[in-house]
């Protein structure tokens, strides 16, 4: 829950502002993407604990977490299209 609470204060924190950036977006991907993975092995554990209300929750919010991951990765990608990068500077930054 308290996870939950933060990440709600974060968005909001992120709303207020009038653009969120491309890293901001990034970053909370991979927030939310490894908060997903820990719902998904607590999931586990309540599993083989045989506690099927606690699998169930844990899932739920493993697939919360995805949703918002995904969310803020497509911003980021459509953002990153909305900025004009060409193949050049593609390449030149790899290497």
């Amino acid at each position: 829950m308290t996870n939950d609470i933060q990440n709600e204060t974060e968005l909001d924190d992120l709303l207020d502002d009038d653009f969120v950036s491309i890293a901001q977006c990034h970053a909370l991907a991979a927030q939310h993407f490894q908060e997903a993975a820990k719902q998904h092995g607590l999931a586990a554990e309540a599993y083989d604990a045989g506690n099927l209300y606690e699998t169930h929750r844990r899932g739920y919010l493993a697939y919360r977490n995805q949703l918002l991951g995904t969310q803020y990765a497509e911003m980021a990608a459509i953002d990153e299209e909305d900025e004009g990068f060409d193949d050049a500077s593609a390449e030149t930054d790899a290497q």
